[in-house]
């Protein structure tokens, strides 16, 4: 997997769909996922080195300002980032469960990478807008405390923004629970 991740947000679906080509023209990065959100607005999560992510992400912030909602990168992503993104996360042993919800993709990746990266959590599930009103969210997996330290860690860029909608901790789910999320 490649070192660093691109995340844009758009208020307009063709101006996202047009932004799929301007963000592989201007570097060499690969698209992840880039489709519609709910409510209607368009996402875009693109992969490459960090020069080229960065790269991409400027030429596409400069060119739509006006367009994007949110708008990320993340240097050094965590590995899990992408699978939890695919729901194909290997976790190992059920534990406390984390739960971050937002209004933006890239505020809920920003979350999930600052989380698992403060403490020694599994990422489980990345959920982007799609059929959720707009909202994200994602779950994390791991002891109490750490679940506890990785959410108030994962909070801060969406609560600084205003985009968080709220976040859960519970220390001991019931093995249902467990069966509904993984």
């Amino acid at each position: 997997m490649e070192s660093s991740v691109g995340v844009v947000e758009f208020r307009s679906i063709a101006v996202g769909i047009s932004s799929v080509d301007v963000i592989v023209k201007a570097s060499n990065v690969s698209i992840v996922d880039a489709k519609t959100i709910c409510p209607g607005k368009y996402y875009i999560i693109f992969t490459g080195g960090a020069a080229d992510v960065e790269n991409s992400y400027k030429t596409i912030m400069s060119k739509n300002e006006d367009f994007i909602i949110d708008g990320c990168t993340i240097m050094n992503v965590y590995p899990q980032l992408l699978a939890a993104l695919t729901q194909t996360s290997d976790i190992s042993e059920l534990n406390a469960i984390g739960v971050i919800e937002t209004l933006t993709s890239p505020s809920i990746f920003i979350a999930a990478d600052s989380a698992v990266k403060a403490s020694d959590v599994d990422l489980v599930e990345i959920r982007v807008a799609r059929a959720l009103g707009g909202k994200n969210f994602c779950v994390i997996n791991g002891d109490i405390s750490s679940v506890k330290e990785s959410v108030m860690t994962g909070i801060q860029y969406a609560r600084g923004k205003d985009f968080l909608v709220d976040y859960q901790i519970i220390a001991s789910p019931h093995p249902d629970l467990y069966r509904a999320i993984l």
